[in-house]
C-alpha cells in the first residue's frame, strides 16, 4: 500500500515538474527559516549526503544489521534513477531562476539537474528500509514482537520499533526541507525525492532480507565496518573544506569509530 502512495506521489510530482507550476512563493517562505540557523540547515541536508548517512549510522550494525545494509543495498537503484530523471528533465534550480541576492544559500551554489532531490532520496531510502525491515521482522514473529516487555521500564518493545520509525520519518522530512533552505532545490523536487527514496528504501530492504546468508555472518559485519571506517576517511578529509554545517561530518566519524570499538569489546565478550 506504501508503495502506491509513493507510485502516486511521485506521478503526481512528475505532472507538475512537467506543468511548469509555480513553485516559487513557497520556496522562499520555506528558504526564509534558514536565516535563523545555518548551520542547523546545513548540518540536516548533510543527512542527505549517502557517505554521511552511512556513517552516522554505523552503529545500527551493532543491534540491526540488516538496516544498515538495506540502505547500502537501496543506494545504487536510488543514484541510477536520480540521475536518469535529473538528465531526463534537465531542470532548472533556484540559482538558475532566481538572483541570488533575492534567497539564501548556503554552502555552494548549485545549478542545473534539479529534478528530484537527491539527498530527499537518500534520506526517505532510510525511512522505506527501516519501516521495512520492522514489518518483516514483525511478520516472521508478531507474537514476540507484540509481548516482549522492557523489564525494567515496562514499556512494550513494539512501541519503541514505531518511536524509532517516527523518528527517522521526522528526520527525513527535516531533510527534504534544508534543501529548500539551503537554496538548493524546489518543492517538486524534494516530493519526488521523497517518494523515489521510499521506492528504493523498500526495496534495499527487501535485497538485504532475501540475500541475508551473503552477509549475515561475523567476517561479514566485519567487513562492513571497516567499510564505514574507510568512508569515515573523506569525512575527515571534509572537515577541512566544509564550513557549515561540519558538525554532521564529525557525528559521522565519531559514530563509525565508535561502533567499531564497540564491535571489538563484543566480540570480546562473546568469547
Amino acid at each position: 500500500m506504501s508503495a502506491l502512495v509513493a507510485v502516486i506521489g511521485l506521478f503526481l510530482a512528475i505532472v507538475l515538474q512537467v506543468n511548469h507550476t509555480e513553485q516559487i512563493p513557497l520556496f522562499m517562505a520555506i528558504n526564509a527559516v534558514t536565516v535563523f540557523n545555518p548551520q542547523l540547515w546545513a548540518g540536516l541536508t548533510f543527512l542527505g549526503d549517502t557517505t554521511v548517512v552511512l556513517c552516522v549510522i554505523a552503529f545500527v550494525l551493532l543491534m540491526r544489521p540488516s538496516i544498515w545494509v538495506g540502505v547500502l543495498a537501496a543506494i545504487p537503484v536510488g543514484g541510477i534513477t536520480s540521475l536518469t530523471l535529473k538528465w531526463f528533465f534537465d531542470a532548472p534550480r533556484p540559482a538558475d531562476v532566481l538572483a541570488l541576492t533575492d534567497f539564501y544559500v548556503v554552502g555552494s551554489v548549485l545549478r542545473g539537474h534539479s529534478f528530484p532531490s537527491g539527498h530527499t532520496i537518500t534520506a526517505f531510502a532510510i525511512v522505506g528500509v527501516v519501516s521495512a525491515s520492522f514489518w518483516i521482522a514483525h511478520k516472521k514473529n508478531s507474537a514476540q514482537l507484540v509481548t516482549l516487555v522492557d523489564q525494567d521500564n515496562n514499556i512494550n518493545l513494539h512501541w519503541w520499533l514505531l518511536i524509532a520509525l517516527a523518528i527517522v520519518f521526522v528526520l527525513a522530512v527535516l531533510v527534504g526541507i534544508s534543501r529548500l533552505a539551503v537554496g538548493a532545490h524546489w518543492p517538486v523536487d524534494v516530493l519526488a525525492g521523497a517518494c523515489v527514496g521510499w521506492l528504493v528504501g523498500l526495496n534495499g530492504a527487501y535485497i538485504a532480507h532475501r540475500w541475508q546468508s551473503a552477509w549475515q555472518n561475523t567476517k561479514s559485519i566485519w567487513l562492513l565496518h571497516f567499510l564505514c571506517c574507510a568512508l569515515s576517511l573523506d569525512l575527515l578529509n571534509r572537515t577541512f573544506e566544509e564550513p557549515v554545517g561540519v558538525y554532521m561530518l564529525w557525528l559521522g566519524i565519531v559514530s563509525t569509530w565508535g561502533a567499531l570499538v564497540l564491535k571489538f569489546f563484543q566480540s570480546l565478550n562473546q568469547r
